[in-house]
Formats: structure tokens, sequence, C-alpha cells
């Protein structure tokens, strides 16, 4: 390859990545690994098993219907009221000298069988109202600890990707470094035909060529292991082809400390679910002390009774109950549940507190660590363009005979230190992004 189109190649490699607020492959791909993530998958379940919780304790305010059947086969002396009726029922025959009244009258209780369809409503329950709280908050918690999990999972996806990108940027220049080696030798195979260099120089510039190659194989070597990582993470076969979405790595304009410090402390779900906790202690404490408190509740019974199974409007009955309950002690266990609760409450309050501080802490250290590596990509562009126009000014001396071997070699190898500078320097900022996103809960922008 001609110089002229080598070292532009090279300046390509390395120009500093133009981050911008979106990157359409990136996204796709975190999309795909929160689908594809079995702890997400896990969380998930969780998720909607808090969500049916909730329906069941909302359920409670709705009314209840039973169907109830009894059969007694009673034996032994029981109550018989025909014992006190017969009598009287043959005297009254007697005085009126008729049969009128029957005296084998059997009223034996219990009566055989009793089926009857119960509809039973809570009126005045306040437990049921603070168990529903509960629940809603409890199923609060858990979505945000699986947004927690989505925004850990999502980051280690970005970070997987940035460093199979790196490694490609790192092969693409172990390639370029080697087709410049390349026409180093042939320059100086060249020179050495017309008298102007002597044969050490060739040699050392496949000495070089040589350790330029092994570097290139195992950039590449990287390239694949990377890729594998990646696809392993996203549940995809391991050999799948990654697309890079050129320079736009889904990166915005770094945001302000104070900018980033605000989203932390509104966005990061484990706050919010260390305040969903809060409050579910809180309405789990309202529930117990809700106790002492009376219940009323209504209860509507239609059914059928007698010795015989019979469905007549002459076996039917109709019974309408007001049913109240006041537990007037039970040996202290409702203060201490309450007292339990309230504690439970006061711990996650505190820890709360702790966690808003961390979180604090997190952002700062993590914005401060992204604004030095990108003050450090402006210092290695510079570093890199200079040994670059060092490296052109010897290459043309070189070519005239002005420049030893040497020399050319020293400002070739400063040239590719400096590139490879500039490639993990510029990288190095993308992976204090993604550790600034996760610590300010910045991405991803939407949960699955």
């Amino acid at each position: 390859m001609p110089r002229r189109r080598i070292l532009p190649a090279l300046l390509a490699l390395t120009l500093p990545l133009a981050a911008r607020a979106q990157s359409r492959a990136l996204d796709g791909y975190v999309a795909e690994g929160l689908r594809q993530n079995l702890t997400l998958r896990q969380q998930a379940m969780a998720t909607e098993r808090s969500a049916a919780a909730v329906r069941e304790a909302r359920g409670n305010f709705l009314p209840s219907a039973t169907l109830n059947a009894r059969y007694t086969n009673f034996s032994g002396s029981g109550v018989d009221f025909g014992q006190f009726i017969n009598p009287v029922f043959a005297t009254l025959n007697q005085l009126t000298g008729t049969n009128q009244f029957p005296t084998d009258v059997n009223v034996r209780l219990p009566l055989r069988q009793e089926t009857t369809v119960r509809l039973a409503q809570p009126v005045f329950q306040p437990a049921i109202l603070f168990g529903v709280r509960a629940a809603d908050a409890a199923r609060d918690a858990q979505v945000a600890t699986q947004e927690a999990t989505a925004v850990a999972v999502a980051a280690e996806i970005r970070g997987a990707y940035l460093q199979h990108a790196k490694a490609r940027r790192l092969a693409e220049l172990r390639a370029a470094t080697r087709a410049l080696l390349e026409e180093q030798v042939r320059v100086m195979t060249r020179l050495i035909e017309a008298g102007r260099a002597t044969p050490d120089a060739l040699s050392r510039a496949r000495a070089e060529l040589s350790e330029a190659i092994q570097l290139q194989a195992e950039a590449e070597q990287l390239v694949q292991a990377s890729a594998q990582a990646f696809n392993l993470m996203l549940a995809r076969p391991l050999t799948d082809a990654i697309v890079l979405d050129g320079d736009t790595l889904g990166f915005g304009e770094l945001p302000s400390l104070e900018a980033a410090i605000d989203a932390g402390g509104a966005r990061r779900p484990e706050l919010r679910a260390l305040g969903a906790a809060e409050r579910a202690a809180t309405a789990q404490r309202r529930a117990v002390q809700s106790n002492h408190l009376p219940t009323l509740a209504v209860a509507l019974d239609y059914g059928f009774q007698g010795n015989e199974y019979r469905f007549t409007a002459e076996d039917d009955f109709t019974s309408v109950s007001l049913v109240a309950s006041w537990s007037l002690f039970n040996g202290g266990k409702d203060a201490a549940r309450a007292e339990q609760a309230r504690y439970e409450a006061r711990r996650l309050a505190l820890q709360g507190d702790e966690a808003r501080r961390g979180v604090e802490l997190q952002v700062r250290l993590a914005w401060q660590a992204a604004v030095v590596a990108r003050t450090a990509i402006r210092t290695a562009e510079d570093q890199r363009a200079a040994a670059v126009r060092t490296h052109e000014l010897v290459s043309r001396r070189a070519e005239e005979g002005l420049a030893s071997p040497l020399e050319l070699s020293q400002a070739r190898t400063q040239m590719t230190a400096a590139e490879l500078n500039a490639v993990l320097t510029t990288y190095d900022y993308y992976l204090r992004r993604v550790e600034l996103d996760r610590a300010a809960a910045l991405y991803p922008r939407a949960m699955p």
C-alpha cells in the first residue's frame, strides 16, 4: 500500500469519535440483552407476582359468595321438640273430640341436612385498606428493583460493546501498522539496491514487521474473544456478527455535576425501592394497629334445610346477619407486631438516607473521572498529531537518504504508540461515561 494512503488510514482510525445522542445499533443490542437476560426474567416474574398480590388484597373489598352443605346422621339422646308438642296436641284432640292436631310430630335437632348460599360483604375493616397500601408499596419496591437490575445489565452490555469496538479499532490500527512496515521493508530494499542504506537497516525493518504481524494476530484474537463474550451476554450464537454503528455510540454532551447529582437522586431505582419498602412497612404497622378497632360485616344466607333433600318453597329460608367483632385482648401480640413494623420502617428510612449519600458520592466520582478522561482525549490527540507529522517528515528524509533507518524506526514507533494511546484514551472516556450513566441512572432512557 503506498504511504500516501497508509497515513490517512491511520489518521481515520484514531480521530476522536463524534459522540451523538443516540446509537440505534447499541440501543438495539441493549434492548435485546434486557429481553434475554435471565435475571431480568426472574425479576419480571417477581413483579407479576407482586401485582397479583395487589389484586388479592383489593379483592378483600368485594363481597364473597360461598356454598355450604351439611348432612348429619344423629344418634343418641338429642333434642326432639316433638316430645313436648305431641302431648299438647293429644290433649287438644280430646277436648275438641277430633283428630285435627297431629300427635306424631318429629322435630329432632339438628335437622339432617342444610344447604345454603352465603353472601358476605365487609362494611368496616380498616386492615383491608392498609393491606392494599402495603401490597401496592411492595409492588412498587419490586418494580424499582427490576429497574435497578435493568440499569446494571444495560451498563454491562454497553461496556462489553465498547470493549469489542475498542478491540476492532486496535486490530485495524495493527493492520495499518503492518502495512506501513511492509512498505518500509520495500523502501529499505530499494535503498540498499541503490547503495544508500546498509543491510542491517533491512534486517531491523523485517524484525519490526514480524513483531507487527504477531501483534496483529493477538489483536484479531482479542476481537474474536470480545465478540464471543458480547454475544454470550445477549444469549446469541457466539459467532454472530456485531454491527458497530460507526461513531454513534449513544453519548451526548457531558452533563454538569449538579444535573448528574439531581438525576441520580431522582432516577436511581434503588432509592425508589427503599422508599417503597418504607411505605410498605408503615402500612403494615397501620394494619396491625387497626386490629384494635371493631369490624363490621353483613351476611345474607339463603338455603334449604330439613330431614330430607327437598328444594321447595316450604323448605327454604332466608336470613340477614349483621356481624360485629372486636378484639379486646390477644396477649399483646398485635402491639409487638406493630412495634416490629415501626422499627423496620425507621431502619429503611435510615438506609434510604445513607443510600442517597452513597449515590451522590458515586455520581461525583464517576463525573470527575469522565471529566479527566475527556481532557486526556485532547492531550492524546495532540500527541498523536505531533507524532504523525514527525513520522511524515522523517519518512521523506529517509527516502532522500537524509535520515537513518534508526530515526525512521523511532518515529514510526512513537507514532504507533500515540495512535494506540489515542484509541485507548477515547474508549476509556466512553467507559467512564457508561459508569456515569449507571450512577446517575441516565440509561436506559425507557425501562423494559
